[in-house]
């Protein structure tokens, strides 16, 4: 049997679930959390949340976006960047900049 995702419309609920039942059976008009009756909506999805695998090119180009994108983020965060290399490390280098800022001629 195929199984359908619903949804209760509400501002108090917004409750998801899914349901394994005959394509000829109605569609429930009932939320299973607040049993509240009506705003059910029957969602529209492509096979449900499962994992999306990539592989070859797409792989590839994924990878190297996410890559470009860490980097970019790694460089422009001073947070992001100690904690990628360790503190103690980033410490090393500031203290080694700052040595040459005070050496360098002005």
């Amino acid at each position: 049997m195929p199984v359908y995702e619903f949804k209760h419309e509400s501002p108090e609920c917004n409750h998801e679930w899914e349901l394994e039942q005959s394509i000829k059976a109605p569609d429930p008009d009932t939320c299973p959390k607040c049993n509240a009756k009506g705003n059910i909506i029957h969602l529209i999805s492509l096979g449900g949340r499962g994992i999306v695998e990539l592989t070859g090119h797409e792989l590839t180009a994924k990878t190297k976006e996410d890559a470009q994108k860490f980097q970019k983020e790694l460089y422009s965060s001073e947070k992001v960047y100690s904690n990628f290399i360790g503190e103690a490390k980033y410490e090393q280098i500031q203290q080694g900049l700052d040595r040459g800022k005070r050496n360098r001629p002005r």
